[in-house]
């Protein structure tokens, strides 16, 4: 679905403000130091890491698994692009100070195996930032007809999001935002092998 989508999602990129790259480098900060790097997972046409990218004034990697999402990522000094799928990203451990992953996670066909390697590329007390929203009003529809589409739809309620990022060493807390989306922001806790 998204190989044909890349340009209206360019598009739709355009929502994000100064404002709400500089609020969602907010949460990042602790955990991503001035030329740290991280990962926008799911990344798509790159609009959002990058914002963030300038305002943290750090390195990001727009991971997607679409070549058509990621032609679309302006080049810019300090954003990379790369083709991966979620299940196998082709990082060392502990590569990234933290991972962002925006409007994607429901679109992972093994959330179970994504969120293992999320754990396995962030360093132990880095940080994740998952912005999705939940099976619930105008979302609920949304979710049906990308399952109509092939995509997997798959989207969580928070207390499943909490639970899942916990059980791979992933702990914090989702916050429900505006209508049926919510915010979660966890710290790695597991040990680096």
């Amino acid at each position: 679905m998204f190989r044909w989508a890349a340009p209206l999602c360019r598009l739709a990129a355009r929502r994000w403000s100064e404002d709400d790259f500089q609020a969602l480098a907010d949460r990042l900060r602790p955990y991503v130091p001035p030329g740290g790097v991280f990962a926008d997972l799911g990344g798509g046409t790159g609009e959002l890491g990058a914002g963030i990218a300038r305002a943290l004034d750090a390195r990001v990697v727009v991971i997607d698994a679409v070549r058509q999402m990621l032609k679309k990522v302006q080049a810019a000094p300090l954003v990379s692009v790369r083709l991966a799928t979620v299940e196998a990203l082709p990082f060392p451990t502990a590569y990234f100070d933290a991972l962002l992953c925006s409007d994607a996670f429901h679109h992972f066909r093994d959330q179970e195996g994504a969120t293992e390697e999320i754990a396995r590329v962030v360093r132990t007390g880095g940080g994740v930032l998952v912005l999705d929203p939940e099976p619930s009003g105008l979302y609920r529809g949304v979710a049906i007809a990308e399952r109509m589409l092939g995509e997997p739809g798959a989207l969580r309620r928070v207390d499943e999001m909490q639970t899942l990022m916990a059980a791979h060493g992933i702990c914090g807390k989702a916050v429900r935002q505006r209508g049926s989306s919510y915010v979660f922001l966890g710290e790695v806790r597991r040990k680096d092998v």
